[in-house]
């Protein structure tokens, strides 16, 4: 699962194709698209430039997308794939609108996160059991781990690719827990993964991907990692932090006289 834009900082691990991308190393292949019926695969186009890229989303409702920030920063075009394993054939939504965090700053993950955004469809999804919403809670139950699907990267060093959806299960940390090994972590942002390096975590590709518990209540946003420390252990954006922000900024970009 790379389509994380696993932003990944600075002096630590560069992402070749480009800042936007980042996928899942290791995990297992979905079995079914029912399992995972709420993501959403976005390739994302540079204005002015042959430039594409490529993230992951989850479904709030039939027109609005979760993604994280930096999958969008620079971006004015794309389109969203639903409904499918492969991420080249679901079907195909075009990308109307789209709203940044208006505190994100570009590029400023470590001190000053707020690394989320939503996208607006140009028509509505049609639910089904391949396509269904995640579960949004301001207060979620308290799970030592969560699911992690996305189309990023498979290989760090190689860069592979899958076009297949694919997922790991992601343990849990407290914010406390988080600060104890990394150097910074902002507010709105938590972790998950292990501190030393394993073989299942997210990677290129896989930005803005969804850390789901009971593979339906999301809870994070696949932002970035400082590979300095540890390449498995991944700073996800904190969706419940956000639950007012998300409603609030839906309604807005669904309903721009709202």
């Amino acid at each position: 699962m790379m389509a994380v834009r696993l932003f990944i900082l600075i002096h630590i691990f560069q992402l070749v194709k480009g800042k936007h991308e980042g996928f899942i190393v290791g995990g297992a292949v979905v079995e079914s698209i029912k399992k995972f019926p709420h993501v959403a695969f976005l390739n994302l186009k540079v204005p002015d430039s042959n430039l594409e890229f490529i993230c992951g989303s989850s479904i709030l409702n039939q027109l609005i997308l979760l993604t994280a920030a930096h999958c969008l920063d620079g971006i004015t075009k794309g389109t969203a794939s639903v409904g499918n394993l492969n991420r080249e054939s679901g079907t195909l939504y075009r990308i109307a609108s789209f709203r940044l965090h208006e505190q994100w700053v570009t590029d400023d993950l470590v001190n000053n996160n707020d690394d989320i955004a939503l996208c607006k469809l140009k028509k509505p999804l049609i639910f089904g059991s391949n396509v269904k919403r995640v579960v949004l809670m301001k207060d979620p139950p308290i799970a030592g781990a969560a699911d992690l699907a996305g189309w990023g990267a498979t290989d760090e060093k190689l860069f592979n690719e899958s076009i297949q959806l694919k997922h790991t299960k992601q343990k849990l940390w407290t914010h406390k827990q988080c600060r104890k090994i990394l150097r910074q972590l902002p507010k709105g942002a938590i972790c998950g993964g292990e501190s030393r390096a394993r073989e299942n975590f997210a990677s290129k590709g896989d930005s803005g991907s969804g850390l789901l518990i009971d593979n339906k209540i999301i809870v994070g946003l696949v932002s970035y990692k400082d590979v300095g420390i540890s390449r498995s252990l991944v700073i996800y954006t904190d969706v419940p932090y956000y639950y007012n922000w998300i409603l609030r900024t839906s309604k807005r970009l669904a309903c721009p006289f709202y």
